[in-house]
């Protein structure tokens, strides 16, 4: 629940300030942002496609020794995908667990003409695939894509339906901080 929270406050805004949905120009600067900066305790690498959309983040918590060395853990990876005009179509995190990367959840977005939404998938390690979606968070667009209302929904199992559980109107457009992406 905190992951799609987290990250769906950094895509409102991105979105917000940015008058447009989170897309591979928006996940490659908050890159930059975060990697070109030697002052947190993470340090990053990506792996990008032909389109220089990054695929895979690589997340490693750094580890300064006393005599100044630096060695780096992996702590989590996520994978994105994107459609041809390089609009989000969703985030997969992993975490580094017993030496490997075991896969945690999914975020899925999905635009409309006046509605964006991302949903949270837990990874099943017992069937191998994504749960259906718990968590869903919504963006009333106007029509220059910015967002004027958020709705969080949730549902307990998965036949129930999703209902909501809190909602904003967007009255202040907030600025974009890239290192709320890398972050997360």
């Amino acid at each position: 629940m905190k992951t799609l929270v987290l990250s769906a406050m950094m895509g409102l805004a991105a979105m917000t300030s940015t008058a447009q949905v989170i897309t591979a120009d928006i996940v490659n600067i908050s890159y930059q942002s975060v990697a070109t900066s030697n002052e947190g305790q993470y340090a990053y690498n990506v792996n990008c496609d032909d389109n220089d959309y990054i695929t895979t983040m690589y997340v490693y918590k750094k580890n300064v020794r006393m005599n100044g060395d630096v060695d780096l853990k992996p702590s989590c990876r996520y994978q994105y995908e994107y459609t041809d005009d390089g609009v989000l179509l969703s985030r997969t995190a992993y975490v580094w667990r017993d030496n490997e990367w075991k896969c945690t959840g999914r975020l899925s977005y999905t635009l409309t003409d006046d509605l964006y939404s991302v949903e949270f998938s837990r990874w099943n390690p017992n069937t191998a695939c994504f749960d259906e979606a718990s968590e869903m968070m919504t963006y009333s667009l106007l029509p220059d894509y910015t967002a004027f209302n958020v709705c969080w929904f949730l549902r307990s199992r998965r036949s129930d339906s999703y209902k909501l559980s809190w909602q904003v109107y967007v009255t202040d457009q907030p600025s974009f901080e890239p290192n709320l992406l890398a972050e997360m």
